[in-house]
């Protein structure tokens, strides 16, 4: 769901003001949602103060997506503005992990909320059985736990628990604002201790920090091998505890310690009461929260012994082969201390994952799921299971001194051919007791693999092809380009003019199924070669090749909307902007990195920014165009980029990265409809001779030379007219930047750039 779209709710109150409440609200205003923010009143002064509060922290927390959206947010407390309950179309509860707390919040809440308005509770420990005793009966069918993860803006997660009396219409409510208004990944979970992804993602945390710790693995080693090889973030498991906060350790994995028998094998790695975590806080070291925790800064780490810090020593291969592994198949075959303990870690796990998968999820891919999403990974156990090869693990923990068997459902999936048996991408999956089931189907997620599977080609080469959709999308095509970073080789601008050129196309939609990226721009291999030959005619060639295909584009008989996602750079931002119009995820990061590379926009990305500079009112288009060019600074989202013209209001702003493609096809199906006609060419104004100079001040001389020649571009030359046509401009700027990229220190910029991915500042 678009946030231009219609809006499943545009009322919302969130219950608690806190660090998880005042989050969950910023993001809903990003959703375009107006909120009300109760907290308890003040004692002194101004009574919603502690709301208030809560709006100031996600400010500087940088919980809006444009800081605007603040204003979104009504602040109150919850004696005087209770009433205001009845307006919502959602109620959120997020007060502290009280239950008596919760139990008095959900009576007020009944008593002023609309009939059949959904509540929901974002308690992380609470089980929903508990939460809903005494509660009042009309409540129960709209009731149900949605569990954020911090920070709400960021992390994708949210675990959804439905009790016994919740209706199917408040699940599938609640699930598509989640999920489409959001911009979150609902996963299912049963009612039950830490519920998924804190039951097995602080159980994993556990025992590698208590393997290590009883071991004497140094911290940097353990976060190194079960690091990367892995899919684990570079925090690894010490990193996480000190990101976590180690004075939430005793709470929460307490808390959950509380909750599971003493047969759970939570009970046997109590990191929570281990005494080197005991040393750390009695010193008040907690980690990033504090001045430190178990690591301080970016080099030094805590060494028990000593009792103090010493510098991280970087682990090496020579000394330990499993550091050099690349996979987690290999550090677990690696006979060495860091091999032993990343595959002991493995092993409890997975192991742990086996004995609760049936206890707290649907499938296993669930727990993949939330692990994934929850904690980093990108593979979850049981995918990474998979990969690391099952009879490979029959062995290791027929091998190990800490397991009496193998796992009852490794052993089982054994038989059916792995977790997933018909591969990674297949429709099959196995659930908790090892019988086969039904992959996750999510409403309104469509990838370009599953568009094309079986529709025709049209078009394209090995580097992108087009091809043509039937159904409800009879007459859109599909452009995908299959070069790393959906770079635009030459191949790829051959593929633009070719499909600009077809006929029974209605409307095209530029897709990919990498979320990282929609494109990183021209192919820097053959540019930088060509400017380290010092062949200006062929760089102008490459450039005007661009322009033309691009051109082709953005003049072709029907209309063009770009999915996009992650990053539009250099190349790729010019890209979007010859679209009419597209769908773009509210994360992406946009911007023009090419002063960088030892050069400036060449693909008409001069002309298309000042366009859209004097389209968007800027009083002074020229210079916004130019900063934005020479600045080579990613825009931080598609709200700003908005802000600053270089979106238009006809494109669509999505929170939700799974549903870009859904909703650029949804947008090409209605351009289609309407009468469309090409944009053709425009006059754009020069900036007078007389008028203050464009100049860049920044840097080096080197980026002085491309301000100098952006400048140019721009500027009126003596017999000028007051406007030249685009084209006109455009040609200005591939001869300028022609120019510049051969000069011999901006070729080094290109060619260090190609070989290294990180700018030269020479």
């Amino acid at each position: 769901m678009s946030t231009d779209n219609q809006q499943i709710i545009r009322t919302a109150a969130v219950i608690g003001a806190g660090s998880m409440g005042s989050g969950i609200a910023a993001h809903l205003a990003n959703a375009g949602v107006q909120v009300h923010l109760l907290d308890i009143p003040a004692d002194d002064g101004d009574r919603d103060a502690r709301a208030k509060a809560g709006v100031e922290r996600q400010l500087k927390q940088r919980g809006f997506m444009d800081p605007e959206f603040a204003s979104r947010i009504t602040p109150g407390n919850i004696e005087d503005h209770l009433d205001r309950l009845g307006e919502a179309e959602w109620i959120v509860e997020a007060v502290f992990e009280d239950l008596d707390v919760k139990h008095q919040t959900f009576a007020k809440i009944a008593a002023h909320r609309a009939p059949g308005t959904p509540v929901s509770s974002n308690t992380s420990t609470i089980p929903l059985a508990q939460l809903t005793e005494g509660m009042d009966a009309d409540l129960l069918g709209d009731f149900a736990i949605i569990h954020f993860f911090n920070p709400p803006r960021v992390m994708r997660l949210v675990e959804l628990v439905a009790g016994p009396q919740t209706t199917e219409g408040t699940v599938e409510r609640l699930r598509a604002i989640a999920e489409r208004q959001l911009g979150k990944v609902v996963v299912d979970c049963r009612d039950t201790p830490g519920f998924i992804a804190n039951r097995v993602g602080n159980f994993w945390m556990s025992v590698g920090a208590a393997l290590a710790l009883d071991r004497g693995v140094r911290p940097e080693l353990a976060d190194t091998v079960f690091g990367k090889p892995f899919g684990v973030p570079r925090t690894g498991i010490f990193g996480l505890f000190d990101y976590v906060g180690l004075q939430l350790v005793p709470a929460i994995w307490g808390s959950l310690l509380k909750a599971l028998p003493e047969s759970d094998a939570y009970h046997r790695f109590d990191i929570s009461s281990s005494p080197e975590l005991k040393t750390l806080l009695d010193k008040g070291l907690t980690g990033r929260t504090g001045e430190s925790g178990f690591y301080r800064g970016r080099g030094e780490v805590y060494d028990f012994a000593a009792d103090d810090y010493r510098p991280i020593e970087k682990p090496d291969p020579a000394a330990d082969p499993a550091v050099g592994e690349k996979t987690a198949a290999g550090v677990i075959a690696t006979d060495s201390e860091a091999g032993r303990y990343a595959r002991d870690v493995y092993l409890h796990t997975l192991a742990y994952c086996c004995a609760v998968a049936d206890e707290i999820a649907e499938t296993v891919e669930h727990i993949d799921l939330a692990i994934q999403l929850g904690y980093g990974w990108k593979r979850g156990p049981f995918a990474l299971a998979d990969a690391i090869g099952l009879d490979n693990l029959v062995d290791a923990y027929e091998a190990s001194a800490d397991f009496e068997t193998v796992p009852g459902l490794l052993g089982e999936t054994v038989a059916a051919g792995g977790f997933y048996p018909d591969g990674p991408a297949g429709d099959t999956v196995l659930d908790g007791s090892g019988k086969t089931a039904a992959r996750l189907e999510r409403a309104g997620v469509v990838t370009v693999a599953a568009l094309t599977a079986d529709a025709e080609r049209i078009a394209g080469n090995d580097k992108a092809e087009v091809f043509a959709l039937t159904g409800e999308n009879e007459g859109v095509a599909v452009l995908t380009i299959n070069t790393p970073m959906s770079s635009c080789h030459p191949d790829v601008l051959a593929v633009f003019r070719e499909v600009a050129g077809l006929d029974g196309v209605r409307a095209l939609v530029i897709a990919g199924d990498d979320e990282r990226v929609f494109s990183a721009g021209a192919d820097l291999g053959v540019l930088s070669g060509l400017a380290a030959d010092g062949k200006e005619e062929a760089c102008a060639d490459l450039m005007r090749d661009g322009v033309r295909s691009l051109e082709a584009l953005r003049r072709a008989p029907f209309p063009v909307v770009g999915a996009v996602r992650g990053v539009a750079l250099g190349g790729g931002l010019e890209l979007l902007l010859h679209t009419d119009a597209s769908a773009v995820h509210a994360e992406t990061r946009l911007g023009f990195p090419e002063r960088e590379v030892g050069l400036f926009p060449a693909w008409g990305g001069t002309a298309r920014t000042l366009e859209r500079a004097i389209d968007s009112g800027a009083q002074d288009p020229h210079a916004v165009a130019f900063e934005l060019i020479m600045s080579a600074k990613k825009i931080p989202g598609a709200f700003p980029a908005r802000a600053k013209g270089v979106l238009r209001p006809a494109d669509r702003i999505v929170l939700s990265s799974d549903h870009v493609i859904a909703e650029a096809l949804e947008l090409a199906r209605e351009l289609a409809g309407q009468d469309y006609s090409e944009p053709g060419v425009r006059d754009l104004p020069l900036r007078p001779a007389d008028a203050p100079a464009l100049q860049w001040t920044e840097g080096s001389e080197t980026d002085a030379r491309i301000g100098q020649a952006v400048a140019a571009v721009y500027t009126a030359r003596e017999g000028d007219p007051e406007a030249i046509p685009a084209d006109e401009l455009t040609t200005r700027e591939t001869a300028k930047a022609a120019a510049v990229l051969v000069l011999p220190a901006n070729a080094e910029r290109a060619a260090h750039m190609a070989k290294t991915r990180r700018p030269l500042k020479n």
